[in-house]
Parts: C-alpha cells; structure tokens; sequence
C-alpha cells in the first residue's frame, strides 16, 4: 500500500472544514484533486471513507471515521517528529498552537512573551476558542496546548496544570455612586445595565450561575462574544460589566472607569494548561509547560490591576 502524508492531510482539512471547496483552498489545490487523492485513500484502505451525497460532504463513514482518527494520529506524530530531530544538538525550534478561551486571551502574553525570549525560534500561533471548541482541538490534534477552565467539564485524556485563580470585578463609570465603594455585591450588580459575554460562553455561563445563587437576574444590554469589544464598550465610562483579573491588562488605569471587586459570594475559578495526556511530549510543549509552570501568573496579573484594586500586600 502506497501510503502519501498529503493525502492524511487533505482528510484532515476535509474533517476540519466539512466542505470540500474550503479544503481544497487550504490545501491549495483544486477541489478535483482533493476528491481524486481521498478516492485513492479509499482505494489504498480498501474501504469506503467519505459518505457523498451528489458529490458534496455528508460525513464520514464508520471506517472513514476510523481513518480520520489514524490520519490524525499519524501527521501529529510526524510533525512531533520533525521537531525532535531539528531540535536536536541545536537550540529548541518548530511551532506550537495555542487554543485560548476567550476570557483568558488577554494574560496569555505574559506566557507567550516568556516563552519567546527564551525560545525565539519556536513560533506560536494563538487562537480564540470557546471551552467546548478547544478540547475538541486538543483531541483532534488541532491544538498542542489550551488554557481553559479547570473546574468545569470532564477532561478525560487531557493532563492539567493550574496557572491561577480567576476572580471577578465590575467595571463601573468613575462617576457612579457605585464608583465609590470598596466592594459591590453580586446582587447590587444584577440590578446595573450590563455588557455580558454571549450565552454559549463558559464565562458567561459562570457568571449567570452566581447572578442566580443570589436570586438575581442581570439586566443584560450588551451581548458579544469578543472580550476586545466588551472591553471597548466600557472604556468611554458609560456601561458597566463584570470581568475576570484577566482584564486588567486592557482595562488597566482607565480615568472614566473604576473596578471594584465583587463579593457575596466571593468567587474564583481555576484557569490552567490542558495537554493531550501522552509521554513524551512534543518539545516544544515540554519547553512551554515549563516556562509556564515557572511564572507565578497570579502575581503578574496583580501587576496590571489599578492601585485601589490591589489587596494592601501587593
């Protein structure tokens, strides 16, 4: 059997898009060729892969299905493989995917930045990804590391590591009366108009569930699923919204704003690495495990806050 790595990479792109005509451009050949070299796959395997329903993607066929998953495996290993042997003897080198949740988007720099200045011909590439998108990356070999929630979803063949402990604030305009005090219960801020995340966000999902242990029902007037537009929202000083520590590193020492953090119930959540559960890692993802593991996160975040909002040590 005559067995070509494009071919697994087509497949691939196939599974990844649903689409042949969207493959077939990341791949860059005409649609023609992609359906030509997966016939030969199928011709190779001896098995049907791909169900087609008058010449468009239906699926995969229970074998396919299984060749995907072989596909998969095999150009991860193979990548892993390149990087192992152009690392070797020399300085670390290669590429690493990123998958962040959106919320955590904001902090990854201080992970990437550290990263870089001690591997710099390692390049990284960062994408925004909702909670549910980046574990099904990570378990597709579409993602080499994510940083999620830790505390919610089963993560059955992912390995953890804790970075910090992601807490929450509300950004108000300086000149509300609201503005004044020191702390803001999460009652008093269901009662504000706020800008929220969307629905199908984990973080939204997180908040809505503390805004109903306390019986309240936020009055919600901005919903986007970009933390840049939520935070872009705020900055004149009109809108309010509650935001992770995360944030800070946007919202920082705005004039028109004030954070005030949230309490009653005093919350946090554990935001950390996932990685595919496997030894040896991929160096590149050992290198950055490592560095990660050597940042305290929460201090560098603490960094950003504005000054009333520091805890008295900081």
């Amino acid at each position: 059997m005559s067995l070509y790595l494009k071919q697994l990479r087509y497949l691939v792109a196939l599974a990844r898009h649903r689409h042949f005509g969207r493959a077939a451009a990341e791949c860059q050949i005409s649609q023609p060729a992609l359906s030509q070299a997966l016939r030969q796959l199928e011709h190779a395997f001896q098995v049907p892969i791909v169900d087609r329903h008058n010449q468009g993607f239906e699926g995969f066929t229970p074998q396919g299905a299984l060749v995907l998953d072989f596909a998969r495996r095999t150009l991860d290993g193979f990548a892993h493989l390149n990087q192992e042997l152009l690392s070797a003897g020399s300085s670390l080198s290669g590429h690493i995917r990123l998958g962040v949740i959106p919320v955590a988007m904001p902090g990854i720099s201080i992970i990437t930045t550290a990263f870089n200045q001690l591997f710099p011909d390692v390049s990284v590439s960062v994408s925004s990804l909702n909670f549910s998108a980046l574990k099904a990356g990570l378990e597709n070999f579409d993602v080499d590391i994510g940083i999620n929630y830790l505390d919610h979803g089963a993560s059955t063949g992912l390995r953890p590591y804790f970075l910090y402990d992601e807490s929450y604030y509300l950004i108000a305009p300086a000149d509300h009366p609201v503005a004044e005090q020191e702390t803001v219960t999460w009652t008093e801020a269901g009662r504000l108009p706020l800008c929220m995340l969307t629905p199908d966000m984990q973080n939204r999902r997180i908040l809505d569930r503390v805004f109903a242990s306390v019986g309240a029902s936020p009055r919600t007037v901005i919903e986007t699923n970009c933390a840049l537009a939520l935070c872009s929202h705020v900055r004149p000083g009109h809108w309010f919204a509650v935001v992770p520590n995360t944030f800070f590193l946007m919202v920082g020492e705005w004039s028109e704003t004030r954070a005030i953090r949230l309490v009653e119930p005093s919350i946090t959540n554990s935001i950390g690495i996932m990685v595919l559960e496997r030894e040896p890692q991929p160096p590149a993802v050992r290198a950055f495990l490592e560095v990660a593991e050597d940042i305290s996160m929460a201090k560098e975040l603490m960094r950003y806050a504005p000054a009333h909002a520091r805890p008295a040590r900081a």
